[in-house]
């Protein structure tokens, strides 16, 4: 799919009147795009099309999307829907008390409103699920729609219902209902170790669901062959959604992965969010990805030339299907995105032999557990979504084929990889352990950090990391700091081994960016106490002399390390059977993806390169390019996207303090790449399962590529990449 997504998003409909389907053809034309998705109603409750039994037409729209579709089965286009965004002003307006509402009763919108405003007549207004709207508007809507537009496919886009409480609805319709479903009132705190708490967090994922599954087959019953897709924001300002996927991947004929923020994140969290999105959603669904044609927020503005023909490729290599997103205000002012966005589809269409029928060569993968996000990190789910970026930044900085593997697919996936990475997860059942102790058994390594194994499903602790008895260690609680020390050097063997180049000490822990009531960021300086009993041990951890430390800042700086405790294996070693252990006893993936050093990394990849099994392909080339690896029959294809740039600049804020300190310095900046510099003397290496001869070549230009060596071990000598390369590896004919 190249999808062009036509967004109208304003009350007033500045340029909605410019706006026609003629236009919108004419660009998806133009783009070279295959598919259009458009809404078929805006967040103000105004549709598209006529006839409507619902809802008002916009007032100043011309385009309507009969016209819109007609055309686009004419010139051999798909067209997808937007329908039920939760977001509704018509219904707001008519029905306030079908709206979310927070526990003091203040509406809970979609819209950024300042914070110390009071929420009055919002523009983007939720409404309520389990409201009398799921039958009155959201069913009927969705029907509606796909039976006088008889589109391709239908995209529930920010359909929302949080179930945190701090954002969650607390209308009388949900009171109600869950009163009547359990005989308990709603839970107004965040506490764990409620019952309440905890059966209103699942039921909240259940009215979601539900209500999706009942929009799915009201759909599906006036259109059998309708694609039913999902927007899932992964990553990003949905909070749980990817759980959702999780749980509804029955009822979901796609996932979409908007990327709405990646102009402001590192690329690699484009490749992240499409891979976990996949794993979620299973069965080989495919996932829709976004690069925005704005940049950031600037609707208005188009984003410059590289950020939307890296960011398409990126999607792409990644196993995405790419969504282009325009705004009317920008399609009327600066279409120059166009111009750009016609360059990469162009060039996807001739090359798209090489993109479908593929699968990706799977060697390592990153568990992820809906049940550790939920249970074990329910009060600060940051710090686990960090551990996992963490590790697939390492990952996929060193070239390594890596995806994701949601932990409900465990026991039917794991024989797959070759690498099992665990980062901190906490929530294992006994079934789960077997299954891993069989893995390793068999040959299998398994990288675990931090909490792996110290809660049930059922919420009761087991006060044991997970196969204790296989890596040799000793679980006695938690060392929660502010800042603690891995000890590289409590065997010259190991260091020798292992880390020499490295520092023999290695910080863990950082300053708090919200520095309000703590100096110190919570539970990233914690180390597991696991007292080695047969274990190999390759560090050992060690406490800080003080809490934080005095110099420089005076409170953000860290303090120096102090005595190391010999009953903390900080990395331990284990061999079992055929397989290999690795247990890190601090969140290795949070650190690195919060700070990006390099000693992170080597931690995690010296032990790999040993104790791992060489992968099938691999790229030698380096971190800033993107390598992905897939099978076509007996094709190896491998795609390797440039991200080497001068000019990209991502800057945080350091948060409030005391001191005074006068604003020199924006309080963010956010550059987007402008220039590519080439990368010299890449090197592709392939293990092959066979002595045929083969032939390497780059499936954009054609160009034949240099190989070395014969039979099963060949190497694909690249000599300068641009932008962008498929290289192609097939036997010759």
């Amino acid at each position: 799919m190249r999808a062009l997504q036509f967004n109208i998003e304003d009350p007033y409909g500045y340029y909605a009147g410019a706006i026609t389907a003629e236009s919108i053809i004419s660009s998806a034309l133009k783009v070279n795009a295959n598919t259009i998705i458009v809404f078929a109603r805006d967040p103000w409750g105004r549709v598209f099309y006529r006839g409507s039994r619902i809802y008002p037409r916009h007032p100043t729209a011309r385009l309507n999307l009969e016209d819109l579709i007609s055309m686009a089965r004419d010139k051999g286009l798909n067209v997808i829907i937007m329908v039920n965004h939760t977001a509704n002003r018509h219904i707001y307006r008519a029905k306030p008390e079908y709206a979310q509402r927070s526990q003091n009763g203040e509406v809970i919108v979609l819209e950024h409103f300042p914070m110390v405003r009071e929420i009055r007549d919002p523009q983007w207004p939720q409404i309520c699920p389990n409201s009398p709207a799921l039958e009155e508007y959201f069913i009927p809507e969705a029907m509606e729609a796909t039976s006088i537009l008889r589109p391709e496919g239908i995209l529930l886009d920010s359909f929302r219902y949080i179930p945190d409480i701090s954002k969650a609805c607390y209308c009388k319709y949900c009171r109600d209902k869950f009163k009547k479903e359990y005989g308990i009132d709603l839970p107004n705190k965040e506490d764990d170790e409620d019952p309440a708490f905890r059966l209103a967090l699942k039921w909240r994922y259940k009215v979601q669901v539900e209500a999706m599954r009942r929009i799915r087959d009201a759909v599906k019953s006036v259109k059998s062959d309708i694609l039913f897709a999902y927007n899932n924001h992964p990553l990003a300002w949905a909070g749980r959604a990817n759980i959702i996927v999780e749980k509804a991947r029955d009822i979901l004929d796609s996932v979409f992965a908007e990327a709405s923020e990646f102009d402001m994140v590192e690329y690699s969290m484009i490749s992240m969010a499409i891979k976990l999105s996949r794993a979620l959603i299973g069965s080989g669904k495919p996932v829709l990805a976004s690069r925005n044609l704005f940049y950031i927020l600037r609707t208005v503005q188009s984003a410059p030339r590289l950020a939307i023909v890296q960011g398409i490729r990126t999607i792409v290599a990644a196993g995405g299907h790419p969504v282009a997103t325009i705004f009317s205000s920008q399609f009327i002012e600066d279409t120059r995105s166009l111009d750009y966005l016609s360059e990469v589809y162009s060039e996807l269409d001739k090359i798209e032999d090489f993109l479908i029928n593929t699968e990706p060569i799977r060697y390592a993968t990153i568990l992820f557990s809906s049940n550790t996000y939920d249970m074990y990190f329910w009060d600060k789910p940051d710090i686990y979504i960090s551990e996992l970026e963490g590790m697939y930044e390492i990952l996929t900085a060193h070239n390594y084929p890596v995806d994701f593997l949601s932990l409900v697919d465990l026991k039917d996936k794991i024989e797959d990889y070759s690498v099992i990475v665990a980062p901190s997860t906490a929530v294992l059942s006994r079934e789960d352990e077997n299954i891993l102790e069989s893995y390793i058994e068999n040959g299998g390594l398994l990288i675990a950090t931090g909490d792996f194994g110290l809660m049930r499903p059922d919420y009761t602790y087991t006060y044991s990391l997970a196969l204790e008895h296989i890596m040799g260690l000793y679980f006695e609680g938690i060392l929660r700091a502010n800042y603690s020390y891995l000890h590289l050097k409590p065997l010259t063997g190991a260091y020798r081994k292992y880390w020499e180049g490295l520092p023999e000490h290695i910080i863990l822990g950082d300053q708090s960016v919200e520095f309000r009531r703590r100096r110190a960021e919570k539970g990233l300086g914690d180390l597991i106490r696991a007292r080695p009993i047969t274990a190999e041990v390759l560090a050992l951890g060690m406490i800080a002399k003080a809490p934080y430390g005095y110099e420089y800042t005076l409170g953000r700086s860290t303090p120096p390390p102090d005595s190391t405790i010999e009953n903390i294996a900080g990395i331990a070693l284990a061999s079992y059977e055929n397989g290999t252990i690795i247990y890190y006893a601090a969140k290795i993936g949070a650190h690195y993806s919060r700070l990006g050093h390099p000693d992170y990394a080597e931690l995690i990849i010296r032990p790999l390169r040993k104790h791992a099994p060489q992968p099938p392909v691999i790229v030698e080339g380096p971190e800033t390019i993107q390598a992905e690896y897939y099978k076509q029959k007996d094709r190896i294809i491998v795609h390797i996207v440039n991200h080497t740039y001068n000019q990209r600049i991502l800057t945080a804020p350091s948060g409030p303090s005391k001191q005074a300190l006068p604003r020199v310095i924006p309080p963010y900046s956010v550059h987007p790449p402008r220039i590519i510099i080439p990368v010299h003397n890449i090197k592709v290496k392939a293990a092959l399962e066979d002595q045929k001869e083969y032939m390497a070549y780059n499936a954009i230009t054609d160009e034949k590529l240099k190989i070395e060596g014969v039979g099963s071990n060949i190497n694909i000598l690249i000599d300068k990449l641009e932008e962008y390369m498929i290289v192609v590896i097939e036997p010759k004919h």
